[in-house]
């Protein structure tokens, strides 16, 4: 009997190679890609591709803070800036002016200051107060839109708005 025992059509025996190809599950992917077991998967690789994750979604995190951080500090400097440039015309305007002059600007500024008082204390009195100014919200102005300029730093920082989107324009008409 151990003539007819036949070794070679033996389905166990072959490799896992032809079998795959038998089965039709060949692909390109090389030999060692195939075989690999997901069971066996380096932890210390899946520890460290979550780390690096974690480490770029901190860094992120990190710089969307410092840009918030810088542009705070950017408005902050350009609002001193603008206080500064306004009481200093302001002040210029004062020495130029009459006697008469100065006594009817102390008087509109006392009354301004007694009208903002009392919206404080009592809500808008003189009407419902509107956001929809000069940049409310950061929206950017149309072409119909008006302009609240009540005062001088307001007038300050519409014309350094309209400067810089001069400069941005020629820039771009230059380049053409």
């Amino acid at each position: 009997m151990s003539g007819a025992w036949d070794d070679s059509d033996d389905e166990w025996d072959k490799s896992d190679d032809e079998l795959d190809a038998r089965l039709g599950l060949m692909n390109d992917a090389p030999a060692a890609a195939r075989n690999f077991n997901d069971d066996e998967e380096d932890l210390a690789l899946i520890e460290r591709q979550r780390a690096e994750k974690a480490n770029v979604e901190s860094l992120r995190s990190k710089g969307k803070a410092l840009a918030s951080k810088k542009k705070a500090e950017d408005d902050m400097k350009e609002e001193e800036e603008l206080a500064r440039k306004a009481m200093e015309l302001e002040a210029e305007m004062e020495a130029n002016l009459s006697i008469d002059d100065r006594k009817a600007l102390e008087r509109k500024r006392i009354e301004e200051a007694d009208n903002d008082l009392t919206n404080d204390l009592f809500g808008a009195v003189d009407g419902v107060r509107s956001t929809s100014g000069a940049g409310a919200g950061g929206k950017a102005m149309g072409a119909g839109d008006t302009v609240k300029m009540t005062d001088l730093k307001d007038h300050l920082k519409h014309a350094r708005k309209v400067s810089q989107c001069l400069k941005v324009r020629s820039l771009h008409y230059v380049g053409r």
